[in-house]
């Protein structure tokens, strides 16, 4: 069975290569030069170089059959152009397989085997033949040694035909012979072929450029020498047409097109090219040469601009494909999943996160994360379905495109990461995930923000030990998105536009009174921002330090702003952690101070009483202000980390007890013992007391019998802008 199937190869090889060897021999047309048969545009010996090109040493024997056959048949000056055509075929193929190995045998238009495929199967085959055969001619006495002369009109125009035979016919004849072959391999061919003018230029362009090439080959094929564009003129006009051909559709389909064009241009070359009685027979050759070096130099550009248009498609398609996937992992990204999204509508996205691979991260370092991405997409696959894949986002884990999704067809999911395992090294290691979903119905607009809300989601799902669901439809529509609030946050620090408010504290025994500042970010629609919502994302940002001194610098515009009569106005300032261990901080402050003209015994700074006080800086720069002539006030105390331990070693002028302990003053008897007892501990330490959260005159009047100093809260005044507090 095997010896039958060779044996059938070989008799489709040897019948394809005889009948497209006639074929190109009728094809070429010849004319006499002084004597001298010069074949224009001619195959035949590109048909050879092919043959070896495609089955290597399989090719000799239908090779020494055909020199057989050509010897009986053929005349003897015909058989010994054959026969130089064999041995520089052979020696060049030789040759550039030693130069290139075994790829040497791969389709053309490869930029990588261009240079090598020009120098021996072009330019050594086209000299070899021409010099052996002449060689040939002079031993059998079939020319003399005055014909014989390399340097010669007819020598110079038979190089020049034969390069552009070789240079354009051997790819051509390469393509024939692989489709009698493999005939999958040519239905392959055509498919691509078909995509270069499916998602090539406009149709329009392509049929415009058609006509074109109709149009120009129709002149130079028609006899009419009173008309210039009917004469050699014309062909100039072939090189720009070619070359948009070969930019925009590439080798493949370009150089059939211009085999075609050249065939029939060697046929037809006496109509625009003709010896007439105005002509002298040397102006004739002359132009015969012009014309034939000029339409080797087209073929030249015209190959290695389609070569390079080619392999620039292929690296677009090479820069897509890896565009669509994240390169460490080799997973498609969430550009791929944006893609997929609108080719498979109503369908599912889940959303599979493990925190503590962060921290594993920063232990193990970044391979670690990636390798545990893998692991897990490896560990998932099984579980999918057809049609459905998984995507991975640095920022955002693991993400699954499911064709449905309900709480039942993602548990199993949800219970076979509660068994994964991963081995790194010698450990084994059992992560707990966090699983979302959510159903879309139709191709989703922002996926970035809908990818963010299943991540958000992930942690519910972990603290609740549960997948959880992501229902969009049921999320406010007019709540503001953190990217809204992140935007106008960056605006109002830009822009330096806090909203700032003033809120009352007023004395408890007497008229006295400061303010503290407070502050909001108005958008452009209108819409308020308080502090809860702005704040945790400028922590997030690094911001925090930022917001404080846009703040303080917005405070002092407006002290400074104020009538004469408000010069000894106060206001109370919040400051952030983040701001008193930032080195340049005292600079910053101490240059506003002196660039608005505000006495620092006006400002009272607000700091919340935290850990971040024991770092050293962060005291130093406190004692530093205090010098200044500022007061410090120790905000919120009674929570977090507040205790009297602390209290004995805090370097302060007022402590503000946090509402949570005065709302519930009056009926809360172990309230009221709390802040009794922070009243009595301050006035020992000689602190000021403020007391927040006063909303009755009940509380107001316990808190003074407390002796507690100031009084904060909508009972003794509520926010205002700061614009009403000008006189």
């Amino acid at each position: 069975m095997g010896f039958s199937d060779g044996l059938k190869k070989h008799i489709v090889l040897c019948g394809s290569f005889f009948i497209l060897y006639a074929l190109a021999s009728r094809l070429s047309n010849s004319i006499d030069i002084a004597g001298t048969p010069l074949r224009l545009y001619d195959l035949t010996l590109p048909v050879i170089s092919a043959l070896l090109i495609l089955y290597n040493l399989r090719a000799l024997p239908t090779l020494a059959l055909f020199a057989v056959c050509s010897f009986y048949s053929h005349p003897l000056n015909e058989f010994l152009g054959i026969a130089a055509q064999l041995v520089a075929a052979l020696v060049s193929s030789k040759l550039y397989f030693c130069a290139t190995g075994k790829y040497g045998a791969v389709s053309f238009g490869r930029s990588q085997l261009s240079l090598q495929r020009i120098c021996w199967l072009i330019c050594f085959n086209t000299f070899l033949f021409i010099l052996f055969h002449q060689w040939l001619l002079l031993k059998f006495h079939f020319i003399t040694a005055s014909d014989a002369n390399i340097f010669s009109i007819t020598t110079l125009l038979n190089i020049q035909w034969m390069l552009t035979s070789c240079l354009t016919g051997t790819p051509f004849c390469y393509l024939i012979l692989r489709a009698f072959y493999k005939p999958a391999w040519f239905f392959n061919f055509l498919r691509q072929v078909k995509d270069l003018i499916v998602y090539g230029p406009r149709a329009i362009y392509q049929i415009s450029w058609i006509a074109l090439l109709a149009g120009i080959i129709y002149c130079l094929a028609s006899t009419n020498k009173d008309i210039l564009i009917f004469t050699d003129y014309t062909i100039i006009w072939l090189l720009p047409i070619m070359l948009w051909g070969s930019i925009c559709l590439g080798h493949a389909l370009i150089n059939p097109i211009w085999v075609f064009m050249l065939i029939l241009l060697g046929n037809y070359i006496d109509n625009y090219i003709s010896v007439t009685n105005a002509f002298h027979f040397e102006h004739y050759t002359n132009h015969l040469a012009l014309i034939s070096s000029m339409i080797f130099i087209f073929s030249l550009t015209i190959v290695i601009v389609g070569v390079l248009a080619t392999r620039i498609v292929r690296y677009i398609g090479h820069l897509k494909r890896v565009s669509l996937s994240e390169p460490h992992t080799g997973l498609p990204n969430l550009r791929a999943l944006k893609d997929d999204i609108i080719l498979n509508p109503r369908a599912g996205l889940c959303s599979i996160q493990c925190p503590e691979l962060n921290s594993l991260t920063q232990t193990h370092g970044i391979t670690f994360r990636f390798e545990f991405v893998k692991a897990v997409a490896g560990y998932i696959a099984p579980l999918l379905k057809e049609n459905e894949s998984i995507y991975y986002s640095p920022g955002y884990g693991i993400l699954l495109r499911l064709n449905q999704v309900d709480e039942t067809l993602i548990d199993p999911y949800y219970k076979a990461m509660s068994s994964f395992r991963f081995s790194w090294e010698e450990m084994e290691l059992g992560l707990n995930f966090g699983i979302a979903y959510m159903v879309y119905e139709n191709c989703i607009s922002n996926l970035s923000y809908i990818v963010g809300q299943l991540y958000a989601s992930t942690f519910v799902s972990l603290q609740q030990g549960k997948p959880q669901v992501l229902n969009m439809q049921q999320q406010d529509n007019d709540a503001a998105g953190p990217g809204e609030v992140r935007h106008f946050l960056q605006k109002a620090l830009d822009e330096k536009s806090f909203m700032l408010v003033a809120q009352p504290i007023v004395s408890a025994k007497g008229d006295d009174q400061y303010h503290e500042i407070l502050i909001r970010i108005k958008a452009s629609n209108n819409k308020i921002f308080f502090p809860n919502t702005f704040l945790p994302l400028a922590e997030e940002a690094g911001l925090l330090a930022e917001v404080d001194m846009t703040v303080i610098e917005q405070a002092f515009r407006f002290m400074q702003s104020l009538d004469p009569s408000q010069d000894n106005s106060r206001f109370s300032i919040n400051l952030t952690p983040q701001s008193l261990i930032k080195t340049d901080f005292q600079k910053r402050l101490y240059f506003l101070f002196k660039n608005y003209g505000i006495s620092p015994e006006r400002i009272i700074f607000e700091i919340i009483e935290s850990d971040i006080i024991d770092n050293i800086n962060a005291s130093k720069v406190l004692r530093e202000l205090r010098n200044l002539g500022c007061k410090i006030a120790i905000d919120d105390f009674g929570t977090g980390a507040s205790s009297y331990s602390r209290l004995k070693n805090l370097e302060a002028d007022i402590l503000k007890i946090d509402g949570s302990f005065i709302r519930n003053v009056v009926n809360e008897k172990f309230d009221h013992f709390i802040v009794k007892s922070f009243c009595e501990a301050a006035q020992f330490k000689k602190l000021e007391v403020v007391a927040e959260f006063v909303e009755s005159e009940e509380i107001k009047q316990m808190l003074i019998s407390m002796n507690v100093d100031w009084l904060q809260g909508y009972h003794t005044g509520k926010p205002v802008p700061v614009e009403l507090l000008r006189k």
